[in-house]
């Protein structure tokens, strides 16, 4: 890949307790030498929100749970808002 594309991989080893940040949209493989447990939390920061739409209708399976997100973000927003103009009765 370097050579062809000029993309350089990394090796790491993580220890227990370790964690290790993918940036979001960025290749990654995942060699475990032991028995392991991974878990996995897709991120949708508000500043992205506006990616989703570029997808429409044909959605991937990632985007989806994205989605959710944002309903929960919309949710959350409405909330603090409500909460505030209620403080200034």
């Amino acid at each position: 890949l370097r050579e062809e594309w000029g993309v350089s991989g990394w090796t790491l080893l993580q220890f227990l307790g370790d964690a290790v940040l993918v940036p979001a949209g960025a290749p990654h493989q995942v060699q475990t030498l032991t028995s392991t447990i991974s878990v996995e939390q897709r991120f949708l920061s508000p500043e992205n929100i506006t990616h989703l739409r570029d997808y429409g209708a044909h959605l991937p399976r990632a985007a989806h749970q994205l989605r959710a997100q944002v309903d929960g973000m919309i949710l959350s927003a409405v909330r603090e808002a409500l909460e505030v103009l209620q403080g200034c009765k």
